[in-house]
């Protein structure tokens, strides 16, 4: 048998099986590293095959114990050896028939506190236990025997032996409990038929807070050191929940699909969430917040908490049959955590903070040669972590807006209805998506979905316009074309807006599936001082602002009063550093400038988090030594001063994360020590360590003293992870080797690595670090096999994107030519590689 789950087999085994049910029982001990299992799987079969396999990938002397015992592998009531082959057990035609069928066998599976299905947290603040699953997207095969594909949905009914102290969590509600001694036995109803990977339990001495139930009752899980501080976000958590299950419901048609909703707080998660059926699993730092929050972290918990919930339709109830369809899931929730927030809060700002925080991304990605379409082929699950990336979480819901802008809102509403109501408790593909759409809209969106749901890549979109002697325009033209020049041009559906030094402004709308178009609607309209092709940001493109443009928006920003039209601009600056077309000391001084007077806090978190990009990346260390104390004042300044507690925050962080004189790491070092304080900012557990941090990877003189005396405060389990990320930075050959080995060695845990990376590759120590970039690249396959998803991406963001020379740039391109990775990888390697391009390209032109 092929390792992992082919396309072929699942074919074949989606065509045999129907009917499925497993019955699990789990033993779960304190300090265990395994967990004992018994299972039985019944299924019917519509013909008799030569062999049928189950995928178990912890199959080895310790995965099965008791594989040669008799009776621990029964088919139909007849005991039978166990066949095994590359993570399946096979089951022999002749032990199976047409009609139902029953496998019982016993299992172990591994539990450790990095690199399993099954993760393994101690809480040294009272030394409790807890133990999670996490089986995305193929890795309950690692936990128990499974037929694990997205399109064999199976009902599940869990049973688990725990210490009498834990609780015990779901996917549905607890039917019976029994104390024997020391021990609990839980029993949970049936679920709904469930896909895999959505199958989850966490145990531990949890603590419970209920709330009042909106269309099902709601609780949250925590471990018991932090109820006290869940108790105080809880009741915000629970109002998003209740209120944004309320407008689902209504908008989808369709009754929340389970019988409770959990959330469960869990530290070290290596997502911001997990959507298991009814009991959406949480990263415990993304609710509750261990540094003082700003405007956009609160945005954040509620987007990702509604993220979570969307879920519960679009990837549990209907669920994509492979996972070349991902984005049916991912980019679906990700839309509607934006569209469901829209409707509780004013919209405008919404859909600002949706350019703000999606667009960007997507962009990012699909200029580089390492982009992908939303539609992506996967031959075998085992490479399905590749799938997940800016394309599904950002491009996709960036092109649902799109489409909604396209064929109405009403109608975009009815065909997500169809949708659902036509596949529930099922699987589908994308097609079946876009024939509702174009069902309900009475328009066959198929040549529309092609191009962006097949193609990779993006327009980039540019005006150009001639005025008369008399003021007017006397001619207006639209151009395409192809962000990585092969050829492509896409449907564009847009609003141009015309600006005028006075103010005013005039949208009309332009559609064209050509390279070049021109709007008639334009000629003989006012001669306009700007021109911006994506007002209010339906579209979905790189829209380049031209010189002219560029000069005088410049000069108008401070007048622009409407916040959403001030943040698009802000960020087709943004574009224009990024295209070469504006300096990055151009941006940076003007952002100074022009931050004082922002009173939207979140652009002004934009902003400053662009000046903070251009000044670590684009400068040369000359150019960032020349206008230091310029920044570093102003930070300062900010952070005391300033009336916006946002404004406060969010220069402190800049502070920490870009101050490097000796002035600066003053500043830093009396902050923690108390002798100066944030107004109304206190700064709370993770802000002394990102402080620490900083000083260590700074150099400075004092940092190993205060970090011991950091590490004797703050003795917690998060204390301890901090201290470790701290020690990365160290600006010192053999502390880089030391912790480069433990990266690589699997003991750490991936939250652990994946915080301490950025501190490895510090921005001030490209030279230091750039020996270790050509082993991280050949560390790759590694890491593909072995970690979670999203971790080779933080990966090569961490190591390529921690470089910014010629010398950086030739060992990726070097890497890729040596042809040592698969397909996957190199779309990887090449989407991280292109970032890099781009920033040599900026600092060879402007870097002087």
């Amino acid at each position: 048998m092929e390792e992992g789950v082919s396309r072929e087999l699942a074919r074949e085994r989606a065509r045999l099986v129907t009917n499925l049910r497993y019955a699990v029982h789990l033993n779960l001990e304190k300090g265990a590293s395994r967990l004992q299992g018994r299972e039985t799987v019944t299924f019917t079969l519509s013909e008799a095959p030569a062999e049928l396999a189950l995928d178990f990938r912890d199959l080895d002397a310790k995965g099965l114990a008791t594989a040669g015992e008799a009776g621990n592998l029964k088919v139909n009531g007849a005991a039978t050896g166990l066949v095994h082959s590359n993570g399946h057990i096979l089951l022999a035609g002749s032990h199976l028939h047409r009609g139902e069928n029953r496998v019982e066998l016993d299992f172990s599976s591994g539990v450790a506190e990095a690199n399993r299905a099954i993760t393994r947290y101690v809480d040294t603040q009272d030394q409790s236990e807890y133990l999670y699953s996490l089986f995305v997207p193929m890795d309950a095969s690692l936990a128990f025997p499974c037929f694990d594909q997205p399109d064999l949905k199976a009902r599940f009914t869990l049973t688990v032996t725990a210490p009498a102290d834990w609780q015990v969590v779901a996917n549905t509600e607890i039917v019976w409990r029994l104390h024997r001694g020391q021990q609990r036995m839980f029993k949970f109803a049936e679920t709904k038929p469930i896909s895999t990977y959505l199958f989850a339990f966490a145990a531990g001495p949890f603590v419970k807070l209920s709330a009042a139930p909106g269309a099902a009752p709601l609780a949250l899980y925590v471990r018991k050191s932090q109820a006290a501080r869940a108790q105080e976000e809880w009741a915000g958590v629970a109002e998003t929940t209740r209120r944004g299950m309320g407008k689902m419901v209504a908008f989808f048609a369709q009754p929340f699909p389970f019988s409770k909703y959990d959330q469960v707080l869990l530290p070290g998660f290596p997502y911001g969430g997990m959507e298991h059926a009814g009991a959406t699993f949480l990263n415990e730092d993304a609710v509750l917040f261990r540094n003082a929050p700003t405007v956009n972290d609160y945005s954040r918990r509620t987007e990702l908490v509604l993220h979570e919930l969307a879920h519960q339709w679009f990837g549990d109830f209907v669920t994509m049959r492979w996972f070349d369809d991902l984005w049916l899931k991912e980019g679906f929730a990700q839309y509607m955590a934006f569209h469901t927030r829209a409707e509780l809060e004013e919209p405008g700002p919404v859909w600002k903070r949706f350019y703000e925080s999606i667009k960007p991304l997507a962009y990012r990605i699909d200029a580089t040669r390492g982009t992908t379409p939303i539609y992506q082929e996967i031959a075998n699950l085992k490479d399905a972590k590749s799938a997940y990336g800016a394309i599904v979480y950002q491009k996709a819901p960036s092109l649902l807006r799109l489409l909604s802008f396209n064929i109405g809102e009403d109608s975009f509403r009815e065909g997500v209805r169809l949708f659902l109501k036509e596949h529930a408790w099922a699987n589908a593909e994308w097609s079946d998506l876009i024939g509702a759409f174009s069902r309900a809209s009475r328009r066959d969106l198929t040549p529309w979905a092609d191009a962006w749901v097949k193609r990779r890549g993006m327009p980039v979109v540019e005006a150009k316009w001639e005025c008369d002697d008399a003021g007017r325009i006397a001619s207006f033209g639209l151009s395409q074309r192809d962000a990585l020049d092969e050829g492509r041009v896409w449907p564009v559906r847009t609003q141009i807006l015309l600006g005028y030094r006075d103010g005013r402004t005039e949208p009309m709308t332009a559609s064209f599936d050509s390279a070049r178009a021109s709007l008639a609607e334009a000629i003989g309209k006012s001669c306009p001082a700007w021109v911006f092709g994506n007002n209010e940001d339906h579209s979905y493109g790189l829209f380049l602002l031209d010189e002219t443009s560029r000069q005088a928006i410049v000069e108008q920003l401070p007048r622009i009063a409407d916040s959403f039209r001030r943040t698009l601009l802000w960020g087709a600056l943004w574009d224009s550093l990024r295209e070469s077309r504006m300096a990055p000391l151009d941006y940076i001084r003007l952002g100074l400038k022009l931050l004082p007077a922002e009173n939207d806090a979140e652009l002004g978190i934009s902003i400053l988090g662009h000046v903070r990009a251009a000044w670590s990346d684009y400068l040369s260390a000359e150019q960032r030594a020349a206008m230091a104390e310029e920044l570093e004042d102003f930070l300062i300044e900010r952070m005391q001063q300033s009336e916006s507690l946002d404004a406060r925050t969010a220069s402190y962080r800049g502070l920490v994360g870009s101050g490097a004189t000796g002035r600066a790491r003053s500043v830093l070092k009396d902050l923690l020590a108390a002798r100066m304080e944030i107004p109304g900012v206190p700064l709370r557990q993770r802000d002394r360590w990102n402080i620490v941090a900083s000083l260590q990877a700074q150099g400075d003189s004092d940092a190993a003293d205060l970090l011991e005396a950091e590490a004797r405060r703050d003795n917690s389990a998060d204390g301890r992870k901090y201290a470790w990320v701290a020690g990365a930075g160290v600006a010192r050959a053999e502390n880089k080797q030391k912790y480069f080995e433990q990266f690589l060695g699997g003991s750490v845990p991936e939250d652990w690595v994946t915080a301490g990376m950025p501190y490895f590759n510090y921005w001030t120590q490209p030279d230091l670090t750039l020996p270790f970039l050509k082993p991280a690249l050949e560390a790759l396959p590694k890491l593909k096999r072995e970690r979670k998803i999203f971790f080779v991406l933080n990966w090569l963001d961490g190591f390529l994107g921690g470089q910014n020379s010629p010398a950086a740039l030739g060992a990726a391109d070097d890497f890729l030519q040596s042809g040592e990775i698969d397909g996957d990888l190199r779309l990887k390697v090449l989407e991280a590689r292109d970032e890099l391009a781009r920033t040599v390209k900026i600092r060879e032109r402007y870097a002087k």
